[in-house]
Parts: C-alpha cells; structure tokens; sequence
C-alpha cells in the first residue's frame, strides 16, 4: 500500500518526531517560558507566559515542507489556557507556504485582544495583509464552553489547482464555516501549531493530536489494483470492466466507485465531506456478482486516504459462496442446514479460513446467520 498521506502524527513517542517537526530558534526566543513537547500521547504547548514582545509571539512547532499544495489539513485540539486578562490569546493550527511569500490560512481558538474566546480564521493572501489579525473575519463561532475537557476537529482545505481555501470546525459531525472562502497562491505546504499570547502572566495549555495533511480528494483518487490467480496464461477471474466500490465502514455509506481498466487498476473519487482517513470496506463487483471483499481498519490517523494506492486479490471461492448466497432459490434466503451443508462441501475448510482472508468474509456471515436476515 502507498499512503495518500503527506504527514500522519499521533504523538505516541516519548519526544516529538525529528523527521516531522523541529522548532526554529525564533520560535524558541518569543517566549522561552512556554515549554513544547510529546507527554501522554499529545503535543502539548504549556506554561505561564513571558512574552519577548507584543505582536507575533509565536511558540509552538513548524513541520516538514512538502511539495504538494492540494492538501487538506487536519488535526484535533483541546485548549485549557485562562483567558482571564486581557491581550491577545490564541491557539492555532496553520497551513503555510512560508518563507517566502508567507501565504496562509489558519484556525484559530481564541481572542484577539478582550471578550471572550470563539473560533475564527486568519490569512494572508497579499504580501503584508494579515486579514483577520486586528478584526474578526466572519463567520466566526462562539466557544462551546467545553474546549478544556473535550477534543475539537478544525479541517483546513487548500486546493492546489484554483487556490481556494476553506477552514471548518466539526461540532458533532456537522462542517461549521469558520472565517470566509480566500485564495491562497501555495509554491509547497508545511504545518504550525502553536500559540500566540501577548497577555504577561497567562496560564497557557495547548494540546493537539491526531494532525494530518493528506492530498485533497477532489483531485487525488484512491487507486485500487485488482489482480487474480493466473491459470493458462490468463487471470483466472476478470481484472477488467470490474465495478470497484469503497464503503465507509461506520456509516455503511457510499465513498466512491469506478470500473477497472484492462489491467485491473480503479481510480476512485472520494466523497470530499469526509475526515479522513476512515475505516472503509472495498467490495469488486463482476455484474451483479461480488468476487471480492476487503476491509481497511481505521483508528486515529491509520485508515484510508485519499491519493492511497492498495493491491486486492480475488478469490474464486469467495466469488462463487457469495453469489449463491445472495442468488439461493427464489427467495435469495439459506437455511441454516444448507449452510452446514455447504461448509462440509469445501474442502480444509479450517485450513482456507486461515490462508485466504476472503473466506474469512464468508465465515463472519456464517457465524451471524441468525442475525442476518438474508439468512435463516
């Protein structure tokens, strides 16, 4: 498998990962009393602030430059710092195409100068117009009150071919629009998460985990590479003109589908309202005939991306047991007598369960014959 992913960091180590991130000396010199570092699976940002000067005091971590800038950015966030004086507090997560020119966007949980914290966005897509620094740009949202206890999503979506950005916190499974549409012009990408706090004396605490930068799936497929046995010279079931299907596995929803080539290859478009990556199920339909089914776990930031690229194998048992068992009679049902029947016509029926994961599919279906209700 090849990853869709361009940066995938849970912070599981016992220090921050020296080939994704470092910490350039400015950012160490805005406030040294504000430690950075990994503790309990987390970046965690903290301290009681000092700042060096007013404006642009950042603290925090610069990724990897990456060439790609058709790119949405993900990460969670949880934010425990006071906001009891007065001054510029806030928590950032920032997709750039610094040095130079510094284009950006980023998302922000925080306040500018005085009131209380909300979600709001920031960019520059001119030299020297940081829009959103001394004004909110709307829509903004106000703070749930819960964002010291629980983790928030912020998604941020570069596409690299027109420049239009979009950043969105999900509350619930629903995409709230934070700041409004801009173009950014990106020559690469890298991530910052940070703080930026002006207020002398603050009690500053910054988590996030989960942080991605995956390629857009508006413009980057997954790549699904069917293959089969070879008999005679010859695949021994169809590569090609097959329908290739990928469903989230969580919400058993459609994510994209499209027919092989003659060498087997499928190039599927994602669904683009989907935090990735996902749990997913790919399926291979030959008509109205499934010849293959595979699943891709998902936790955290391992699962499908868009952009992936995964290789299947067919299997002519899998493929001839799941026709008969969504073809059987008239009325497409087995009992379960038919079904102990059929377990005993195939051979080392145990030894296959153990060798060849698509007839593990079939066994998972046997074994919840009494709750399907194809089956009884």
């Amino acid at each position: 498998m090849l990853s869709g992913a361009l940066l995938a960091d849970s912070f599981d180590g016992t220090h921050l990962n020296a080939n994704l991130w470092w910490r350039p000396n400015w950012m160490v010199q805005n406030d040294p009393y504000i430690s950075v570092g990994v503790e309990n699976g987390r970046l965690l940002i903290s301290g009681l602030s000092h700042p060096a000067g007013t404006d642009h005091q950042y603290v925090g971590v610069i990724s990897k430059y990456f060439r790609e800038t058709d790119a949405v950015l993900v990460a969670r966030i949880r934010v425990q710092s006071s906001f009891e004086k007065d001054g510029r507090i806030q928590h950032m997560v920032h997709l750039c195409s610094g040095d130079w020119p510094d284009f950006f966007t980023e998302i922000i949980f925080g306040r500018i100068s005085t009131g209380p914290p909300r979600w709001f966005a920031a960019y520059v897509d001119k030299i020297w117009e940081h829009s959103g620094y001394t004004q909110y740009l709307e829509p903004t949202h106000a703070a749930t009150n819960a964002e010291a206890q629980e983790w928030r999503t912020v998604v941020l979506k570069h596409d690299g071919l027109t420049g239009e950005t979009q950043n969105y916190l999900i509350l619930d499974h629903e995409w709230i629009l934070i700041g409004p549409p801009h173009a950014l012009r990106f020559n690469h990408t890298h991530v910052e998460l940070k703080v930026d706090v002006s207020a002398v004396g603050t009690s500053v605490q910054m988590e996030a985990d989960d942080v991605r930068l995956y390629l857009n799936p508006a413009h980057n497929p997954v790549t699904i590479v069917v293959s089969s046995r070879v008999a005679r010279n010859r695949p021994e079931l169809p590569i090609g003109n097959q329908n290739v299907r990928i469903v989230e596995e969580s919400a058993s929803r459609l994510l994209g589908e499209s027919m092989t080539d003659e060498g087997g290859q499928a190039k599927v478009f994602l669904r683009a309202d989907v935090v990735y990556p996902v749990a997913a199920r790919i399926e291979v339909w030959d008509g109205n005939r499934e010849v293959l089914r595979s699943r891709i776990s998902g936790d955290g930031i391992r699962g499908l991306y868009p952009g992936d690229v995964w290789a299947v194998r067919t299997d002519p048992t899998f493929a001839e047991m799941r026709y008969s068992l969504r073809n059987h009679g008239s009325t497409g049902r087995l009992t379960r007598r038919e079904l102990a029947v059929r377990r005993i016509e195939i051979p080392d029926f145990q030894r296959i369960h153990a060798t060849i994961p698509a007839v593990q599919e079939l066994l998972h279906i046997f074994s919840n014959a009494g709750q399907n209700p194809n089956l009884k």
